[in-house]
């Protein structure tokens, strides 16, 4: 009887498939409902084309002076299903502000520091922070556009919030800043295709220092990228 031979790649796969992912998730009763805290999985900076990022420790956001422009991919946990999409209240991220950049040969002002506004955008295409560039999502897979298209084809065109979350000039260093992503949580939770977030400086182009927020390679987990949910009762 010939025996039967199963190539080791497919049991490679079977073995993982087979493995549960491990939710870090975290809960608190609030007293007005549970809140839920999701952990990021995954993150990366998207400046050049051909070099990938993600063993910064830092997330780049906007363009300073002689240098391309900067925006930032963050996947977060998916929400717990005993919260059904139906009792978000609200959803809001959190990312570790750690300085504004600027060459250090530059002087103050050809970098000067000014205020910079930023939005986020729910992306729908997967990504792998290990790969990521400007123009690829993984492999060589590539954005529709660089630093993705957001026309409803790489990302949402429409932001999380019509406001833009302001920094200002001099804005203190080691401060969490809040941005309210209540309709992608709840799209994650209704639909399940959790492909995280985009964040860009709306005067992206304007030149000045470029933001720098903690990315999942900070050695200080706490500065780590999450989103809170209120789930009601």
């Amino acid at each position: 009887m010939a025996s039967l031979v199963v190539p080791l790649c497919l049991v490679i796969g079977f073995v993982f498939s087979m493995i549960t992912p491990v939710s870090s998730v975290t809960r608190s009763d609030s007293g007005a409902g549970i809140v839920y805290k999701l952990h990021v999985k995954q993150d990366v900076s998207l400046e050049s084309p051909r070099r990938n990022h993600n063993r910064l420790p830092f997330l780049m956001v906007g363009k300073h002076t002689a240098y391309p422009n900067k925006r930032s991919l963050v996947q977060f946990e998916d929400l717990p299903k005993v919260c059904p999409f139906q009792k978000i209240k609200w959803a809001k991220m959190y990312l570790y502000y750690m300085y504004s950049h600027k060459a250090s040969f530059h002087s103050v002002r050809r970098t000067p520091f000014i205020t910079r506004y930023f939005k986020v955008y729910r992306v729908k295409k997967s990504w792998n922070e290990t790969q990521a560039t400007s123009t690829i999502r993984y492999g060589s897979v590539r954005w529709s556009k660089p630093l993705l298209g957001l026309d409803n084809c790489d990302a949402e065109r429409r932001p999380q919030s019509c406001w833009a979350v302001p920094l200002y000039t001099n804005h203190p260093r080691k401060t969490w800043i809040e941005f309210d992503v209540t309709r992608a949580v709840n799209y994650w939770r209704r639909y399940g295709r959790n492909y995280g977030l985009v964040v860009r400086a709306t005067n992206e182009y304007r030149n000045g220092r470029g933001t720098r927020f903690a990315s999942n390679a900070d050695r200080d987990r706490k500065r780590h990228a999450f989103i809170n949910v209120l789930c009601g009762y």
